[in-house]
């Protein structure tokens, strides 16, 4: 069954367990793999870390599946398609939304689908590499999958789904031999950044509330170590104290209760509301909410397009400038209030 999830259409096992199997499964795919697990330190391989150990990466891999959610929009950015792909949400062509459906030009990758991933249909593909960034993998999961090719599971160093856009891309480039590229591609987009930071002083003396809501009109906020109020954040953005004190040491957002509204009426409220259908209404129609100042003195940015809220959610260096080219002239306005 499918669920509202933090804002997203995303099953809650799909976005919190990740790629489940049964033990009968896995031994079928671990039964049918001779190549193994890629030997540490062999020759002309590039080695790297992540929240399972350490991966020898062959050299130069052409055949990348990509498990973690917006994993292809990286490999994408790099200019190699992959061969298999891990759908997310939003009902596209091949699984990729539209901001990348140019680099994807004429390929047709395999599209992963379902709650549970398919270690047959991984290898299937005949992978070389299996990306699998921005993912939750267990242990289990993450030995199944290097029994069929190489596998880079998300960072050890941030909490899953909240590992910066800028690492994500970097981590891609080495896997695929592509730093720079990688490094370009970041450059290209930190300069967008840092336009819209000069022409707008006044986003740096602002703290800004990220909430979104789901369900039937359940309100969450995120802290500062949100991939999605990094972004707001590398605009100048600050979280307010009154937040971060909400959400445990372990996560990156926290439920807000209709009686605990007035966490949000700081200096801009951000919603992100944009796959959830009349969201917007149901957090206007709450009491308590329409009496906020920030509310009242309308500096609140609601975020219900559907493209750009994919945009945002995906937050790869692929989706970001059309999120700045949206999303500024509305923090713009709301900042001058």
């Amino acid at each position: 069954m499918t669920m509202i999830t933090r804002g997203l259409p995303v099953d809650e096992l799909t976005r919190r367990g990740f790629f489940t199997a049964s033990a009968a499964a896995a031994a079928l795919i671990l039964a049918g793999c001779s190549n193994g697990s890629p030997s540490a330190g062999a020759a002309g391989t590039t080695a790297i870390e992540h929240a399972h150990g350490v991966t020898q990466v062959p050299a130069d891999p052409q055949r990348v599946v990509t498990l973690g959610f917006s994993d292809h929009d990286v490999l994408l950015a790099l200019g190699l398609a992959p061969v298999g792909l891990r759908d997310w949400y939003g009902d596209h062509p091949n699984g990729v939304w539209p901001w990348a459906q140019d680099e994807l030009g004429d390929a047709r990758p395999h599209v992963l689908r379902g709650e549970d991933i398919s270690f047959e249909e991984v290898a299937a593909l005949e992978p070389d590499l299996i990306l699998a960034l921005y993912a939750n993998l267990d242990e289990d999961q993450y030995n199944t999958l290097s029994a069929i090719a190489s596998t880079i599971a998300q960072s050890g160093e941030h909490a899953a789904y909240a590992t910066p856009w800028q690492e994500m891309t970097r981590t891609a480039g080495r896997a695929i031999g592509r730093q720079e590229a990688a490094e370009a591609r970041i450059r290209e987009v930190e300069e967008r950044f840092a336009r819209a930071r000069d022409e707008n002083p006044s986003f740096a003396s602002t703290e800004l509330v990220y909430a979104g809501a789901y369900g039937a009109g359940q309100v969450y906020v995120e802290s500062a170590r949100s991939t999605r109020f990094g972004l707001l954040k590398a605009l100048g953005f600050q979280t307010a104290p009154e937040i971060e004190a909400l959400v445990a040491s372990d996560s990156f957002s926290a439920d807000i209760s209709d009686e605990n509204l007035g966490v949000l009426d700081q200096g801009v409220l951000f919603w992100e509301l944009g796959a959830a259908a009349g969201m917007r209404e149901a957090i206007e129609a709450k009491p308590t909410y329409q009496l906020l100042d920030v509310v009242k003195d309308e500096r609140v940015v609601y975020v219900d397009d559907p493209l750009l809220a994919g945009a945002l959610a995906h937050a790869t260096v692929l989706s970001l400038p059309m999120v700045l080219d949206r999303i500024v002239p509305m923090l713009a306005e709301a900042t001058s209030r």
